[in-house]
């Protein structure tokens, strides 16, 4: 009895060590129309999530990404309430700005794709508020501090999973940007996986060639 106790309890050690290990996610492409600027739902491989192809929401203005870019990445389940691993976890109210963007990105699933863009600037605005925010995210983003200050009543956080690439402080805008996603596959209403192609580069990705000077471009001066 003894030894089948202890199997079990070396077997569930190497689950959970499985589940903890990073992964190598890859972006297949971007917003509506190939536009970073369209907001969600980007595309990803997440490997370990259904088929792996997985609609994600940027929540990283700062920071870029390219089509194809491959990287070491770590998923935090925003249930666990343990933000270790994500990018912002050093902000002020950490977990709550991370519960708003996880509301905003539930809201997804009951709300038309015509809101989406605006509910991904709101959440980019949560950790950036030197992003552009319009009256539609701004709407948003008043919706979630709403929720945040009424506690999420039955907002079912578990359901939310962060990707943050593993060194989750680099301060390089030509760095991976983390992402949001959601379990259960995509949500209802949602067009198609966008297959692997040229896409323009986001911001944080570009770099000028000015009088022999290489000079990047950060997303805040995007507006």
């Amino acid at each position: 009895m003894r030894k089948l106790i202890l199997m079990i309890g070396l077997l569930l050690v190497g689950v959970t060590s499985a589940v903890a290990d990073p992964v190598n996610a890859t972006l297949l492409s971007f917003g509506p129309g190939g536009a970073w600027q369209n907001g969600y739902p980007y595309w990803a491989f997440v490997p370990g999530q259904g088929t792996g192809i997985v609609p994600v929401m940027c929540n990283d203005y700062e920071h870029g990404g390219a089509i194809s870019n491959t990287w070491l990445a770590n998923i935090t389940n925003l249930g666990t309430g343990d933000l270790s691993l994500t990018r912002f976890n050093q902000d002020q109210g950490a977990l709550t700005l991370y519960r708003e963007a996880g509301w905003l990105l539930l809201e997804t699933r009951s709300n038309p794709i015509n809101q989406w863009k605006d509910i991904n600037y709101a959440v980019w605005h949560i950790f950036d508020t030197n992003s552009p925010l319009d009256g539609g995210a701004a709407a948003w983003l008043n919706a979630a501090q709403i929720e945040a200050g009424k506690g999420f009543p039955g907002i079912d956080f578990s359901r939310v999973d962060i990707l943050t690439p593993v060194d989750q402080y680099n301060p390089d805008p030509n760095s991976i940007q983390e992402f949001l996603f959601l379990d259960g596959g995509v949500p209802p209403n949602c067009c198609d996986p966008a297959p692997p192609g040229s896409q323009t580069p986001e911001p944080g990705t570009l770099l000028l060639l000015g009088s022999g000077v290489l000079v990047v471009l950060r997303r805040k001066f995007m507006v």
